[in-house]
């Protein structure tokens, strides 16, 4: 099974043009559909609408290795209330009992997040580095687990906020139709993590230099370029063409961009960027 579906990617379709074989790829490819099956399992019965479980990192990008942490959080979108709290215990406890590697300590996983920040403190001082990393990484390598409802709504109100607070859209004189404050958006996650590269490197006096050297020269700044092309998308795909048309007057309607990004920001980080396009 993990190599059929590893002959249907974009990745596979590039080393055979090459002619070259990369069996790390394919190896973590394939290490990937088994945890990624292992956590389906563990979380298919979950119920509960106001919650969905949301893994990020190597299990979202197909890069999976022996010594792979799952980053992941409860992802909240609902009234507050005091069980959210039991509820993160009962997820760590069961990946704990189950064997998976904890998250690093920076407290941007391994707990629960309200959607309230991720939708409404975009920008400002109140945007903390941990808050734009969750909000742009949901975007861009993430997979829920479980009951997804909610995971799906916090993606489409945060899409929301971009597009209908970017006036570029419908009111810029151009003929051009990126969604800039996105796109912006976008450039400050990837301007926070080769920033923060360097206070990591002399915080942890070096330990980790070469696995984040790596991370960023590859995993990071592929997520990020897949997040530009998407933005890019907008005014380059063909099939976007109704989507740009609908921003114009008298109509300045972004319902179609939305749907149109949504669907692009669903596939998978970043091997399936672009699909569809010319």
């Amino acid at each position: 099974m993990g190599d059929e579906a590893y002959s249907a990617t974009s990745v596979n379709s590039l080393q055979q043009r090459l002619g070259v074989e990369w069996p790390a790829i394919r190896k973590a490819y394939s290490d990937t559909l088994t945890m990624r099956n292992r956590l389906a399992g563990l979380f298919s019965r979950r119920r509960a609408s106001d919650t969905t479980v949301v893994v990020f990192g190597s299990v979202a990008r197909f890069e999976v290795t022996s010594k792979s942490d799952t980053d992941w959080i409860l992802l909240v979108d609902g009234s507050a209330t005091p069980e959210h709290k039991k509820e993160e215990i009962d997820v760590k406890q069961l990946l704990v009992s189950e064997k998976f590697i904890e998250p690093g300590q920076s407290g941007i996983f391994g707990r629960f997040v309200g959607s309230h920040d991720l939708i409404h403190r975009i920008g400002g001082e109140d945007d903390l580095n941990s808050n734009t990393t969750r909000r742009v990484l949901l975007l861009l390598e993430s997979l829920p687990l479980g009951d997804r409802a909610a995971y799906d709504r916090v993606r489409r109100q945060i899409l929301r906020r971009y597009i209908n607070d970017d006036r570029g859209l419908t009111h810029g004189s151009g003929s051009i139709r990126v969604p800039r404050f996105l796109l912006n958006d976008l450039t400050r996650y990837w301007r926070t993590v080769t920033v923060d590269f360097v206070y990591k490197q002399v915080a942890d006096h070096d330990e980790k230099w070469a696995l984040r050297n790596a991370k960023l020269r590859m995993s990071r700044k592929l997520v990020f370029a897949a997040g530009l092309l998407r933005c890019f998308f907008c005014h380059l795909d063909q099939s976007a063409s109704d989507a740009r048309q609908a921003l114009h007057p008298p109509d300045r309607e972004v319902s179609l961009l939305l749907a149109y990004l949504e669907d692009q920001f669903a596939m998978s980080p970043p091997r399936d960027c672009g699909k569809g396009l010319p």
